[in-house]
Order: structure tokens, then sequence, then C-alpha cells
């Protein structure tokens, strides 16, 4: 590859970085059926020739990131329910890095967000994005919630239904956090609370 070739790649690569990193604060405020083309690369500060070029629809640019998110989390995931510790210390580890992250980076709860915007206006069919997001989640937890029920110290119940409980409410957080750029009053313990008892 030329020099040149490496530059224009390079510059390529930048700029679709820095429309997926607008465009996914934009999805997450919006939602994906409420954002238009027109909207989206006047925020960019791109004409939209230029956002067509990298991304021939915004359904597909959506899905660019969406499943970028998808990949990294799984791995993420996995690894914790793989960990040789009890199951209270994950859902603490959980929680925290949740809080963290959150706290941290604000793209962290965009991503939450787009699927929760996802969902309300394609549902949770099979095969939509919100079932791809929210199926990893919720059966990761699942596993580490079964594994606690026998360890003792876990509410008794369905351990998917109790894990689709935690993770709605760390979706209503995080919707609320990109509505109003704010955590103020906030207390992510009350996500373990939905989990552990005495605690």
């Amino acid at each position: 590859m030329s020099r040149n070739e490496e530059k224009n790649l390079e510059q390529k690569n930048k700029t679709m970085e820095k429309i997926e990193n607008g465009a996914l604060y934009y999805f997450a405020k919006y939602g994906l059926a409420g954002a238009k083309v027109s909207d989206l690369s006047k925020y960019l500060g791109i004409s939209q020739g230029l956002l067509y070029r990298y991304y021939p629809s915004k359904e597909a640019l959506f899905k660019t990131i969406s499943e970028k998110w998808i990949m990294k989390r799984d791995h993420n995931f996995q690894g914790l329910v793989e960990m040789d510790i009890p199951a209270k210390e994950k859902v603490l580890f959980l929680t925290n890095y949740i809080e963290e992250s959150i706290r941290k980076d604000m793209q962290f709860a965009c991503f939450f967000t787009i699927f929760e915007n996802d969902s309300l206006t394609s549902g949770t069919k099979e095969g939509t994005l919100f079932y791809a997001w929210s199926n990893g989640p919720c059966r990761f937890l699942a596993d580490i919630i079964a594994q606690g029920q026998k360890e003792g110290g876990f509410y008794t119940g369905d351990p998917l239904k109790l894990s689709i409980s935690y993770w709605g409410l760390v979706f209503a957080i995080c919707h609320n956090y990109i509505a109003s750029d704010s955590l103020e009053g906030y207390d992510f313990k009350i996500l373990n609370r939905i989990l552990l008892k005495n605690i």
C-alpha cells in the first residue's frame, strides 16, 4: 500500500469514527425512528453526501454502531460469568463496573439507550437489534443468578425474570441520564438489592 493510500485509509477511519461517535449520542437522544438524515448530518457537522458516502442509510449506521458494541459486550460479560468467584461478588463487580462506566463515559449510557429506543420502534422479536442486545446480558446475568441461588443470599424466582428486572433498571437510569445530562441522586446500589438479600 502506498503512502497516499495509507493516508486516505487513515482519514477514512477517522471520519467514520467521528460519525459513529457523534451518531451514537444522537440516536440515544432521538431514537432510530426519530432520526432524520438531514438533522443527523447537521448535528455531525458534515454534508449528507459525506454521510451517505460511508453509510447507505441511517439504519446501516445504527447497525454498524450496534454490532460493534454487541461484540465487545459479549466478550466482557462472558468473562465475568466464567470467573471462579462467588455469584454475589460477580453481581457487586457488575454493578460497580456499570456505575463506573456510565460516570466515566456517557457513550456507555448511550449504548443502553439506543437499544431501548430500538425496542420501542421495532419490538423485541428475535432478529431485531434490541433482541440481540438484551438476549446476551440477560442470559449471562441469569447464569450468575442461578449460581447465586445455589450458593444462597439471592432472591428465589426465575433467574431470567430477575435478570430482566436488573437490566430494566439499568436501561431506565441510562435513559434518564441521556435525557437530563445528569446522574445526580442516583444510587446504583439499588441494582444489587434487586437480586441480593440482606444488602
